[in-house]
């Protein structure tokens, strides 16, 4: 898929639920490696079980970065509905992205990697717009804004994002410039 140094960037498969699981919980955890509840707690948790219930759904979208075979960061989506929705839903028609980095692998292009491959997938499949949520304290969110989310709503106290997605940037991106 997408290749930088000898980071690979592949399609998310089945059977990588278990780390996209590890990777929603980087995700909540971003601050710190200090202070965090066991990974087996917080996937206990129901707000933590419904954001990848059910994973392999009609829309369902992971990619996974891999270093020397290990996986190290994760970015997927996928759809919501009115009635059963996670932190940066916009609509039903709008997927919503979740993210992570391993922590020792973060600030090394990791993100920006996974991020400009799932946009391209979306893209591919004719999706017209993804959301997210985002600390807004987060670094991440610096990475999200610079490659076209702007901020929508909020809820809590996490940014709503959201970026409209061109096939003109998927060209862009294929002939190697940006926007």
């Amino acid at each position: 898929m997408a290749q930088q140094a000898s980071i690979l960037v592949r399609i998310g498969l089945p059977d990588d639920l278990p780390f996209l699981s590890e990777m929603l919980f980087e995700a909540f955890h971003w601050q710190s490696q200090e202070n965090r509840p066991p990974l087996r707690s917080f996937q206990n948790d129901l707000a933590f079980q419904i954001l990848l219930a059910d994973w392999g759904r009609d829309g369902d979208t992971a990619v996974v970065a891999e270093l020397g075979g290990e996986s190290v960061g994760a970015a997927w989506y996928r759809l919501w509905t009115d009635d059963v929705h996670s932190y940066g839903y916009v609509d039903s028609q709008t997927p919503e992205l979740g993210m992570a980095v391993s922590f020792k692998h973060r600030s090394q292009g990791v993100g920006r990697m996974l991020l400009r491959s799932l946009m391209n997938i979306a893209r591919a499949n004719h999706v017209k717009a993804m959301s997210l949520s985002v600390d807004p304290n987060n670094i991440a969110r610096r990475l999200y804004e610079s490659e076209g989310f702007v901020k929508v709503g909020e809820s809590g106290t996490s940014w709503t994002l959201a970026c409209r997605l061109s096939s003109w940037q998927m060209v862009a991106d294929r002939i190697g410039t940006s926007s």
